[in-house]
C-alpha cells in the first residue's frame, strides 16, 4: 500500500514516515446503533498484516463482567500498531470505545493514533457513483463483491441479546462473520482508494468521474503536479461534464503558475466548445483587460458571453453585467 496515497487520503503527513504493516484495522459490533455510554462493543474485529498474511482477530464479551478483561486484550494488541483504519469510526467505534475504557478506568491509547476514516475519502472519491456511502454499498458497486445471506445490522444487538439468554452461538455465529467481512472489505477498499491516488490508471476501467474526483482531491492536497497529470488527460474526455471541469481546474493550475499560453489555450478552446461558457469568458476577459490592456477585445468576449444569458443563472448574468460596465468604463476614459 502506497502510504503516501494513505497520508493524502486522511490528510495526516505523518502517514507518510508509516509502513502498511503498522496499520490496526478496526471494526466493532454493538448492542445499540445510537453510541451512548449504555452501549456496549460487545464484538472488537482486529486485522493486521504480518508478513505475506493478513490476521484477523475477534475479542467477544461473553458477559458484561467480561467487558474490562476484553478492553484490556485489546490494547495489548493496538500498542502494537501506530494508526488506525476504520469505516465511520472516528464518529462511532473509536469514540465509543474511548468512552468504555474511561468507564472501566483503562488508559484511552486510541485518541492520539493518526486514524484512516475510510468514510470521508470515499464519499469524496466515490459518492457520485453510489446512492449512499455504507461498506456493504461500496462493496457491491465499487469492488464487486456481494455477500451470501449476510446479517443486516440492525439485527445485530438482538443477536446479542438472545446469545445473553440463552448462551446459543448460533445466534452469534452470523455476527462473527459480518464483523470479519467487515474488516477484509475496508482492506480492499483501502487498496482501491490508494489506487485512485497513486494511478488511477492501473484500476480495471476507472470512470472519468472517478479520475476528477481524484484530481479535485489532490488539488486541495497540494499535490498540484499529480493533479495537473490527471487533468490533462481529462479535458478531452467523452463525457462533456468531465471535459469542462477538467479544463476549468486545469486552466487555475496553469493560470496560478504563470504558463499564460496554456490557460489561454484551454479558455479558447473552451468557448469555441461552449460560447456560453461564462467562467472562460470572464477569465478571457480579465486577461485581455489586465494584462494586454485590450479593452475592446474583453469588451467583445464578455458582450458575446451574455448572448448565451438564457442559460446562465441570475448569479453569472450579474457577475456579467458588472465585469461589462467596468471594462465600459475604461473605454470610455
Amino acid at each position: 500500500i502506497n502510504m503516501q496515497a494513505l497520508s493524502l487520503l486522511a490528510n495526516q503527513p505523518e502517514l507518510n514516515y508509516l509502513h502498511y504493516t503498522d496499520a490496526l484495522f478496526l471494526d466493532t459490533e454493538t448492542t445499540g446503533l445510537s453510541g451512548g455510554t449504555g452501549t456496549l462493543p460487545f464484538l472488537i474485529g482486529m486485522g493486521w498484516f504480518e508478513g505475506e498474511s493478513f490476521i484477523i482477530r475477534q475479542i467477544f464479551v461473553r458477559d458484561f463482567t467480561e467487558e474490562r478483561a476484553s478492553l484490556t486484550f485489546f490494547l495489548e494488541v493496538a500498542k502494537t500498531k501506530r494508526f488506525l483504519v476504520t469505516f465511520n469510526g472516528k464518529a462511532f467505534d473509536v469514540g465509543l470505545i474511548a468512552a468504555r475504557l474511561i468507564m472501566n478506568r483503562l488508559h484511552d491509547s486510541l485518541s492520539g493514533l493518526p486514524h484512516l476514516d475510510l468514510l470521508h475519502p470515499s464519499r469524496r472519491l466515490l459518492g457520485h457513483r453510489t446512492d449512499n456511502s455504507r461498506l456493504c454499498t461500496l462493496e457491491g458497486v465499487i469492488l464487486g463483491i456481494r455477500r451470501e445471506g449476510d446479517l443486516p445490522g440492525s439485527e445485530i444487538p438482538r443477536r446479542y441479546f438472545d446469545w445473553l439468554k440463552s448462551r446459543d452461538a448460533r445466534f452469534v455465529v452470523d455476527v462473527f462473520e459480518h464483523n470479519r467481512l467487515d474488516v477484509l472489505s475496508m482492506v480492499s477498499l483501502t487498496m482501491y482508494l490508494a489506487e485512485m491516488l497513486d494511478d488511477p490508471r492501473i484500476i480495471d476501467c476507472p470512470e472519468p468521474h472517478d479520475l476528477m474526483a481524484a484530481s479535485k482531491l489532490l488539488i486541495d492536497r497540494g499535490r498540484i503536479p499529480d493533479a495537473r497529470c490527471l487533468l490533462e488527460s481529462l479535458i478531452d474526455s467523452d463525457n462533456a461534464n468531465v471535459a469542462r471541469e477538467s479544463r476549468k481546474a486545469l486552466s487555475l493550475i496553469y493560470k496560478r503558475a504563470g504558463l499564460w499560453d496554456k490557460a489561454i489555450d484551454i479558455w479558447e478552446l473552451m468557448i469555441t466548445d461552449e460560447p456560453g461558457n461564462v467562467f472562460a469568458a470572464e477569465e478571457l476577459a480579465k486577461w485581455y483587460e489586465h494584462r494586454k490592456r485590450d479593452f475592446k477585445k474583453a469588451h467583445n468576449l464578455v458582450h458575446q458571453a451574455l448572448s448565451f444569458s438564457r442559460h446562465m443563472s441570475a448569479a453569472e448574468i450579474e457577475s456579467l453585467h458588472h465585469r461589462l460596465n467596468r471594462i465600459k468604463s475604461r473605454i470610455d476614459f
